[in-house]
């Protein structure tokens, strides 16, 4: 009997040990999860101000990539393009920014930017190749640019850049410049080839130096862009269109920008 009552002791013994241990883990843990969901960001802030680098510091950089389409917008003195995506900007880049309090900021981008104008072929638009209508043409520009803008945040933000507005200007030094045709031929007079597609390079009717306004509005890591091409790409010469001074090509685009940064 003595045997008996010693092993449901230790056996009831044994049970109220496990049951503690369970109550005590599921504390602990609940007392951990209460105290993640009480943090706050207003607390969060206060600490990322005390660091020198981070999406919501004093300094911080990221890498830029973005798409923008130029828009077909006719005026006066507007040269036609095609309606598709085929006019566009593509770019990627660097950058930084330099916080100078929870609602301002001053930033610098530098970036590669290749522009596509996709030219609609008709008599009266397609003067870049002497009324000859083509089947296709294109005109590209590959660009360095720098850009300074002033970033105006909206609400509280934890360790990331919350909502933002950014007004700025970007300058492009343009390298290199192409002017692309292709046109079917008739393969008797063109050594059997039934495509012909011409590339010019080196342009002396383009500038060399393009200036944009720049307007974005950014929810952390995603921003739509705006840009207005403020200068005019073409200069007056005499080996196209007769010397007289060409339309602009449209000064509008519209777009999305994606920025990525490491966590380390």
């Amino acid at each position: 009997m003595n045997n008996f009552y010693h092993k449901n002791i230790k056996q009831y013994s044994l049970q109220c040990a496990v049951l503690i241990a369970l109550c005590i883990s599921f504390t602990y843990n609940s007392t951990a999860q209460r105290t993640l969901m009480e943090r706050d960001v207003n607390r969060q802030t206060l600490r990322n101000n005390k660091q020198n680098w981070g999406p919501n510091s004093k300094l911080f950089s990221s890498s830029v990539y973005g798409i923008s389409f130029i828009l077909p917008i006719m005026e006066n003195d507007s040269m036609a393009i095609r309606t598709n995506a085929s006019s566009h900007q593509m770019y990627l880049g660097t950058r930084y920014k330099l916080k100078f309090n929870d609602y301002f900021a001053l930033g610098a981008d530098v970036l590669y930017m290749r522009q596509a104008y996709r030219i609609k072929q008709d008599s009266s638009t397609n003067l870049l190749s002497l009324g000859h209508i083509n089947n296709k043409q294109r005109l590209a520009f590959h660009s360095l640019a720098l850009g300074l803008h002033l970033r105006v945040n909206f609400g509280k933000r934890g360790d990331y850049l919350g909502k933002y507005v950014d007004l700025g200007a970007e300058s492009h030094y343009v390298f290199g410049e192409r002017m692309f045709t292709h046109n079917d031929v008739d393969p008797a007079l063109n050594q059997g080839a039934k495509s012909l597609r011409v590339q010019q390079s080196k342009l002396n009717y383009t500038k060399d130096l393009q200036h944009f306004a720049v307007l974005r509005f950014g929810w952390s890591k995603v921003l739509l862009s705006a840009r207005y091409r403020i200068s005019d790409i073409f200069s007056a010469s005499q080996n196209i269109n007769g010397g007289v001074q060409l339309p602009e090509l449209p000064r509008f685009s519209f777009g999305i920008e994606i920025a990525t940064w490491s966590r380390s």
